[in-house]
């Protein structure tokens, strides 16, 4: 069997769930995310070329979002209470992460397994456009699963849901500005 298509079989993150210590209506696991991180970055990507001329990479910004996670393969979905429980726990998880997402692609050949990473360290980095997308699209696909989750009586996303609306609604990053209006409530 190709290495390729080995890493081709693998579908762990469709297997790996999120918010797995909340009471949910609606599983929903890192697969399932990734795909709405993308489909909300192909809007952002359209709003924004469209009202500002901004100069935005679609496809990097589109490949960015579909392995922003992909660490979540061997860690799971760690928790955000016990991700950011403090600044130690954070600068551990990253250097874990950082150590481990070479192994997730290592079944492709070199240079395109080395892509992936640094896509995937780009967009940690935030600093570009393209990762600060896929920022803001992580964020609206977890208020829209949030939302998902109230609007069925299931309150324990309600914090989470006001904690999102509020950190866009603070995000302060120019090309943001000019489009946030368009999607925020």
């Amino acid at each position: 069997m190709s290495s390729v298509f080995k890493h081709l079989q693998n579908r762990s993150l469709a297997h790996v769930m999120r918010f797995n210590l909340k009471p949910q209506h609606f599983p929903e696991s890192v697969s399932d995310h990734s795909y709405f991180v993308a489909y909300i970055v192909s809007i952002l990507c359209h709003l924004l070329g469209k009202q500002s001329g901004h100069t935005v990479d679609k496809q990097k910004a589109l490949e960015m979002a579909l392995v922003h996670d992909m660490e979540e393969m061997f860690s799971g979905d760690i928790v955000t209470p016990f991700k950011h429980y403090s600044t130690e726990m954070e600068k551990a998880i990253a250097k874990v992460n950082k150590e481990m997402i070479g192994e997730v692609f290592a079944d492709l050949p070199k240079e395109l397994a080395a892509h992936y990473v640094a896509l995937w360290n780009e967009e940690g980095a935030g600093e570009t456009i393209e990762a600060q997308m896929v920022k803001v699209a992580d964020k609206l696909s977890l208020i829209a699963k949030c939302a998902e989750e109230v609007r069925v009586g299931n309150e324990f996303f309600q914090e989470i849901y006001e904690q999102g609306i509020k950190f866009l609604e603070q995000y302060d990053k120019p090309w943001w500005q000019k489009i946030k209006a368009q999607i925020l409530p």
